[in-house]
């Protein structure tokens, strides 16, 4: 089975972590596939082409990193090393397919001055996506590391404002606008 189909079965919680393919190059092939997808995002978001994206490349290096560093760090804490490889192409394998399902809704997002029905409707879909990205990530962390529903939802959360946090931090040093912060 292929790997893109895997990842679209993690999505519908119709695969796990355990039905990734094992070894360094699947890992890869999900990692480059995340950065594509990544690097879409940005230039959707910023308008802005593949030439503008120093500082949005930095800020999805740190971001894969602090994936990666999260889950590593949580699989080693519950002595499941041997997962590691695994879960990761699951979790970046699985968050570069809920960005293209999100693709969509960026480039459609809605300006400040249309109408509040616009705004409402496309926020709505925003929390609904955020919300399954959850699940997903979560369901990831429960089969990789032996938690309950709860539990897994909570890591995948803390990954979350972990990265929240870090992007932050990040981004008002890297990019242009007032406080760093994009105009």
């Amino acid at each position: 089975m292929s790997l893109i189909r895997q990842f679209f079965l993690l999505l519908f919680l119709r695969a796990g972590p355990e039905d990734m393919p094992a070894g360094q190059q699947p890992l890869l092939v999900a990692v480059v596939f995340y950065l594509v997808v990544g690097v879409l995002l940005d230039v959707a978001m910023t308008g802005e082409g593949v030439g503008g994206l120093g500082g949005g490349l930095l800020l999805l290096a740190a971001d894969s990193l602090v994936l990666a560093g999260y889950s590593a760090g949580l699989a080693v804490l519950r002595d499941h090393r041997p997962r590691i490889p695994q879960m990761l192409t699951a979790l970046f394998g699985a968050t570069a397919m809920l960005g293209l399902v999100a693709w969509p809704l960026v480039v459609m997002q809605p300006s400040g001055d249309v109408g509040d029905g616009a705004i409402g409707w496309w926020s709505l879909a925003m929390i609904a996506l955020f919300a399954w990205n959850l699940v997903v990530l979560g369901q990831i962390y429960r089969r990789t590391l032996d938690f309950g529903a709860a539990l897994g939802v909570l890591a995948a959360l803390g990954y979350f404002i972990l990265s929240s946090l870090i992007y932050t931090g990040l981004a008002v040093q890297l990019l242009p606008g007032e406080n760093g912060l994009p105009t």
